[in-house]
């Protein structure tokens, strides 16, 4: 009886692994093989929801070729892990007219475990076709790699403050349209904080005056556009928000100017000065 009950238990432990077997499904990042042409390119689909499993290209093959979408605006890299045998290895991006827009031979953290190359591609259209080659170089074997699409754009934000003390005289002499401070600033040239060429998203400015007062202004300038004053669009004597945009194309990375505009006859200072940034940056200009 005992012999018998086994028998059942290890038919049902056989058929169970079996069906799981069975009903499992394959894995997205399955190997990668046979494209090796502009027409038998390995769709990637939506680069957003690519996951391309290992690429094996044979000996006796000198490229393997890849496609995928993106819309417009989007902006991203191609990236192909690297090994150091791999000399000579390159990445090639091409657009659906199969003209190259970009190619990378240069190996990123080269003495890492994850060193790689990279493409990168700028989409104009919603839905349009990039293809992507990824050359063997001088190697002569059999070469395994992984190819990734990323987003290049991060965004980041930081707050950084201004030096010195802003001092208002008063409007005595009752200007309706106020009187500006004196001017104070902050250098960021060499602030190691800011990712390089980082771009504006927005800025908002904080503050301290005394005394406090009603019909206060912040307003702040970039050394890139000297004289073009950017005024709040709210009046308060703590708070300053601005119409900066990314199509401003303000560096964060630069002299920063600061004054108010006040309406009071009273004489006034404003300290603490502080001025949030927040920002966007392409990761492949931090390679």
């Amino acid at each position: 009886m005992l012999k018998v009950s086994m028998k059942q238990l290890l038919g049902l432990a056989l058929f169970i692994v079996l069906v799981f077997t069975l009903i499992t499904p394959v894995s997205a990042s399955s190997t990668i093989t046979g494209n090796n042409s502009f027409e038998t390119a390995h769709s990637a689909g939506y680069w957003k929801f690519s996951n391309m499993g290992t690429t094996i290209l044979p000996e006796n093959e000198d490229a393997a070729y890849f496609k995928f979408t993106a819309n417009t605006g989007e902006k991203v890299y191609v990236r192909s892990s690297y090994q150091n045998q791999y000399q000579g290895m390159k990445v090639e991006i091409f657009n659906n007219s199969l003209q190259r827009i970009s190619e990378g031979d240069t190996v990123i953290n080269p003495n890492s475990l994850t060193p790689f190359i990279y493409g990168k591609a700028d989409a104009t259209a919603n839905s349009q076709t990039f293809y992507i080659k990824v050359s063997r170089g001088s190697y002569t074997g059999d070469m395994y790699f992984t190819v990734s699409i990323l987003d290049r754009i991060k965004t980041g934000s930081g707050t950084f403050n201004f030096s010195g003390t802003a001092t208002n005289p008063g409007n005595t002499n009752l200007n309706p349209n106020g009187v500006d401070s004196s001017v104070i600033s902050m250098d960021l040239r060499n602030n190691t904080s800011i990712p390089k060429l980082a771009k504006v998203r927005s800025i908002t400015t904080s503050s301290t005056q005394t005394p406090s007062q009603g019909n206060v202004l912040h307003k702040v300038m970039s050394e890139q556009k000297i004289n073009d004053w950017y005024t709040s669009t709210v009046t308060s004597a703590t708070s300053g928000r601005y119409t900066i945009s990314i199509q401003d194309n303000l560096d964060v990375a630069q002299k920063w100017n600061f004054k108010y505009n006040a309406k009071a006859t009273a004489r006034s200072t404003m300290t603490n000065v502080r001025a949030t940034i927040n920002y966007e940056y392409d990761v492949t200009d931090q390679f």
